[in-house]
């Protein structure tokens, strides 16, 4: 290289001061966001690299520039030929071609002088040697070499023992793209000459004089029938004592065990970065990046990102404008449901247990523990829509593994529901599991392989079948080594307990409904941004014991509101996809808020005043709701059962008490009020030992409650506990009744309590009031709530 044309580079790569690259290394004051001064940190391999990347895009960008001059230039000269002879017809034969030949002289002077003006690096301007093949440069490719070459800046000793010992250096390419540009040009960045290069994979013997090192480069996980004679490649060319490089995906899972048994250095190829990024469009467009790539961008920059963005026939600021254009589209394409570990809320327990799992994972990886040292199982257990499935995904997702999805009802449709077809799918695939190893096996619904022993029907067999052949594959002699499985299900207890055992799905792990700020967290989640100074306290208080499939849905629905007016979204989007329009007369809101009232009041002088929250919104088929998302762990008494009956049966009792009669409401669907206390009875008498005329006596598990209801002496056993639950909370809902009374007000007025309110009126209402209970514009009505619009979802104990 010309030392002018090396000048003009270090001019370029150190701008006068006001024009420096910005990176991510220096928070700026006046933004907060984070800016870098100089690209001086580059180490001596990498500023090499910078020199010869730059020198490439240089001969190809004066070449291009050449050759649209002269095309301009014939284009001119075509012109004035054109116009030449159209005067001379005109002039009959008069002659103008000298004065097109003195315009076509003057159009090369400007063209020369424009190209002059127009080299922004004050290149030289000495012509380039035209002999010199150009061609387009990668932006890639560029930034490519640029991070490999830092990486080894970063490990002197390594590159040095590259240089003069024969190390086995083992670097690990998650990205896909990435590792195919870092193949394709990392020779280039440690050697002279490329053709020195021993590749394992095609050069299974040669002389050890005719090499300065040898590599391997696997993409895909190879098949087990390959195994052996890759590991047979590799120790030969292990023998050659030369520099060894092997680049894969990762290599526990890709590469031959001789050669990470061999590996001195294990290196984590980087994601790209801001400084990254601001070299790569100074080299491909020949000017300096002035503006600041903020760290997010790089993050959710890819290399064809990269590629489409950074051209050299644009400007600094139009590859970053369409870098931004490019990850807006990936934000506005993005599924709701594809978020980060971090945008995950609620989950409580599961993330703790995500996050664990990773860190193992990365251990595992780094070659620091063996497999068998990784959490590698979990059962998931809750609600409906409280995001068990979206947990998988975005667990997946973030530990870099691929995701196979599975349930029975898949394994049955795979053929006529033959059992040795079901068998046979099953085993498909927890093999593809295997295959692409390490990897995510999610199972959804494993409740549907029951519990073997409580089977009587007349297809039990077949059932045990299924259940013994997931066991087997689970934890057989198969194994499920590198396999991370996951069970979902809303009932665990369900569940054959040889499936949750030690050894299996050991690790069991419950979702609760979500708090106020666990909804709030979501919400601002799912908005995006939208709405980010608004408050949304009033908006969560209307969704409490919503689940996060619930808060997905009112974003959409306020969100497709709000396009199709051609606005942003607002408060009153949300609450209208909240709340519905309430079509209740008066007389049956009040009545719907003295239920809610009655329930929270038992909550909170039962179990205290934290987590518990009440509405009396219109929702759908939900008139009002009380609910308690976090249930404090009972010792399972007599008493704790007892006082949770009273909280259940408390809407109706509080109908009784303040309306004169109670209604249906409370029952007449499942799931409701009566039918979780009903459950709760029937598992005191039949299952758990604490109510009955035998309460030794086991009938079964305490999920099946309802079937003991067949039995005479359970059903006195349950009529007898819930008519003793309902008359203790008379006897407490009457000594509060002035603070029930209030609690329903404020429900009726603002259509939402929560617990720690109600304690501050039970304290300042300390003596009961036989009065009318309800407000002055209210008559007293016996109208009654419609099936399921006041459903209490805080009773029942699981």
């Amino acid at each position: 290289m010309t030392d002018d044309i090396y000048t003009a580079m270090m001019m370029a790569e150190r701008p006068p001061h006001g024009s420096r690259e910005r990176t991510a290394e220096a928070p700026d004051r006046a933004t907060g966001s984070v800016v870098g001064r100089t690209p001086a940190g580059m180490g001596p391999l990498e500023l090499e690299q910078y020199k010869k990347e730059w020198r490439a895009s240089y001969r190809f960008r004066s070449a291009v520039a050449e050759v649209a001059a002269e095309r301009a230039i014939e284009l001119m000269r075509k012109k004035l030929q054109d116009e030449a002879l159209a005067a001379a017809e005109r002039a009959m034969g008069q002659e103008h071609r000298v004065a097109g030949t003195r315009g076509l002289a003057k159009l090369r002077e400007a063209a020369r002088r424009s190209q002059e003006d127009d080299d922004e690096e004050r290149l030289p301007s000495k012509k380039p040697d035209s002999k010199l093949e150009t061609y387009a440069i990668s932006a890639g490719e560029v930034a490519a070499s640029l991070i490999f070459a830092r990486l080894f800046d970063k490990r002197p000793q390594l590159l040095a023992a590259v240089r003069s010992a024969a190390p086995t250096v083992v670097l690990d390419i998650p990205d896909v793209e990435m590792l195919g540009r870092v193949g394709a040009m990392w020779q280039s960045v440690l050697y002279p000459d490329p053709d020195r290069l021993m590749d394992v994979q095609r050069d299974t013997a040669g002389r050890r004089a005719r090499y300065d090192a040898v590599y391997l480069l696997i993409k895909e996980v190879p098949k087990g029938k390959d195994k052996p004679a890759a590991e047979t490649a590799a120790l030969s060319a292990l023998t050659l004592a030369l520099p060894f490089f092997a680049l894969s995906p990762l290599g526990t899972t890709h590469l031959p065990q001789t050669v990470l048994k061999a590996a001195c250095e294990r290196i984590e190829f980087p994601p790209m970065d801001p400084a990254t990024i601001a070299r790569v469009i100074r080299i491909i467009t020949g000017k300096p990046c002035r503006e600041n790539i903020a760290p997010d961008l790089a993050a959710r920059t890819s290399v064809s990102d990269l590629i489409v963005a950074v051209r050299f026939d644009r400007s600094p600021s139009q590859c970053l404008a369409e870098l931004r254009r490019l990850a807006a589209a990936k934000d506005t394409n993005k599924k709701s449901r594809d978020l980060t570990l971090a945008q995950l809320h609620g989950l409580g327990e599961a993330r703790a247990w995500a996050e664990s799992a990773i860190a193992d994972i990365k251990a595992w990886k780094a070659g620091e523990i063996g497999w068998d040292a990784v959490s590698s199982a979990v059962a998931l257990t809750g609600p409906p829509g409280t995001g068990k499935t979206t947990f998988a995904k975005v667990f997946a997702a973030e530990v870099g593994l691929a995701l196979i999805t599975a349930t029975l009802a898949k394994w049955q449709s795979s053929g006529d529901a033959h059992l040795g077809h079901l068998l046979r799918a099953m085993r498909q695939d927890f093999d593809a599991a295997r295959t692409q190893a390490p990897c995510v096996l999610f199972i959804d619904e494993v409740d549907s392989f029951p519990d073997r022993a409580s089977l009587t029907h007349s297809h039990k067999d077949y059932v045990i079948e299924v259940v013994n052949a997931l066991l087997e594959q689970v934890d057989g002699i198969a194994g499920r080594e590198r396999v991370i499985v996951i069970g979902a299900s809303n009932d665990l207890s369900r569940c054959d307990p040889a499936l949750l055992r030690s050894g299996r799905l050991d690790k069991v792990v419950r979702i609760g409904l979500p708090t106020q700020d666990e909804l709030e967290k979501m919400l601002r989640v799912r908005l995006a941004g939208a709405l980010a100074d608004a408050d949304l306290r009033p908006i969560v208080e209307l969704a409490v014991g919503m689940t996060g499939a619930d808060i997905e849905r009112v974003v959409k629905d306020a969100r497709r509101v709000a396009r199709q007016a051609s606005r942003a979204v607002t408060l009153e989007d949300l609450r209208g996809a909240l709340v519905e329009e309430d079509p209740r007369p008066p007389e049956l809101r009040w009545r719907v808020c003295v239920h809610e009232a009655a329930h929270i009041v038992a909550d909170v002088l039962n179990f205290g005043p934290d987590d518990v929250f009440a509405t009396s919104a219109y929702m759908g088929s939900r008139g009002g709701i009380s609910v308690r998302t976090n249930l404090t762990p009972q010792a399972g008494t007599y008493d704790d059962y007892h006082k949770r009956l009273q909280v259940i049966l408390a809407g109706r009792v509080g109908e009784e008490l303040l309306l004169g009669a109670g209604s249906h409401g409370a029952g007449g669907e499942p799931d409701s009020d009566l039918d979780q206390a009903t459950r709760i009875a029937a598992a005191m008498a039949g299952s758990l030992g604490l109510a009955g005329p035998t309460p030794l006596t086991f009938r079964g598990p305490k999920r099946e409650a309802q079937a003991f209801l067949a039995f005479e002496e359970i059903r006195t056993a349950v009529n007898g506990e819930l008519a003793k639950a309902a008359s203790a909370c008379r006897l407490t809902l009457d000594a509060n009744r002035d603070a029930l009374e209030a609690v329903a007000m404020v429900l009726f007025e603002r259509g939402r309590v929560d617990g720690a309110e109600v304690a501050e009126l039970l304290r300042s209402h300390p003596g009961g009031n036989p009065g009318p209970g309800r407000p002055n514009a209210i008559k007293p009505v016996t109208a009654t709530i419609e099936n399921k619009a006041d459903r209490n979802i805080v009773g029942g104990a699981k």
